[in-house]
């Protein structure tokens, strides 16, 4: 059996970010072959001329009882990003 890792959108993924939930299956789920590949395929949809923000994993505490290794947050960036005039 092959190991995988699985992560969980959370709604503020969706607010400020290109993601949709299209990107992910019904549950907001996304499979990886690993914690690398999730992390790579993480910073690839980061796009700082886009994103007002940062997206991140944030691993599932060891009590969580779901089979989610870890959940995709967005944090919006400090302050108020302004134009160049």
């Amino acid at each position: 059996m092959t190991e995988t890792y699985l992560v969980e959108a959370k709604s503020s993924v969706f607010n400020d970010t290109p993601l949709t939930e299209a990107d992910f299956d019904t549950n907001c789920q996304r499979e990886f072959p690993s914690e690398a590949a999730a992390e790579d395929w993480v910073t690839d949809q980061m796009n700082p001329h886009t994103n007002p923000g940062t997206l991140s994993l944030h691993t599932a505490h060891p009590n969580d009882t779901s089979d989610v290794d870890a959940y995709l947050v967005f944090r919006p960036s400090q302050g108020v990003w302004v134009a160049d005039s």
